[in-house]
């Protein structure tokens, strides 16, 4: 499955809106700053600012070493999220090829519970799309 790159948001992670209500995020390297770090969460204060359901695909195969003070922040991001009246993320698939980012998302799961279901994958190939866009509320999308 090709992922189109038009409509990216260039930083640590590219938001690819072109299958939306399927949020496709490639993440890749470090965070260089805290200000990195804000622009990926502004884009997701985004999405809920469209008040429309949504899934995220995250792609973090490339993700570098992270640091611990960025897990503890994600975790107190979704904290905030969850005092939002509706909820419009419905569910994510999180792409992991290492062990360290595997133990990142363990560590912000274990400090604050997701906000939606969330899957884990080892390839972009094992993603049920039909699972996603069902519980984003809609019919049919492509992603060629």
């Amino acid at each position: 499955m090709k992922i189109l790159k038009s409509n990216y948001f260039k930083m640590l992670a590219e938001y690819n809106y072109s299958p939306f209500p399927i949020v496709v995020v490639h993440m890749k390297g470090t965070i260089k700053n805290d200000e990195e770090f804000e622009n990926f969460l502004g884009q997701w204060r985004q999405l809920y600012e469209r008040k429309t359901g949504f899934s995220f695909i995250f792609d973090t195969r490339e993700v570098g070493y992270v640091k611990m003070k960025y897990a503890l922040k994600m975790a107190n991001f979704i904290k905030e999220l969850k005092k939002e009246n509706k909820q419009y993320l419905k569910r994510s698939a999180i792409i992991t090829g290492n062990w360290w980012t595997r133990l990142l998302l363990k560590m912000i799961f274990t400090l604050q519970t997701p906000v939606a279901p969330v899957e884990y994958h080892s390839s972009i190939d094992t993603i049920d799309l039909d699972r996603l866009l069902y519980n984003a509320n809609v019919d049919w999308v492509s992603i060629v």
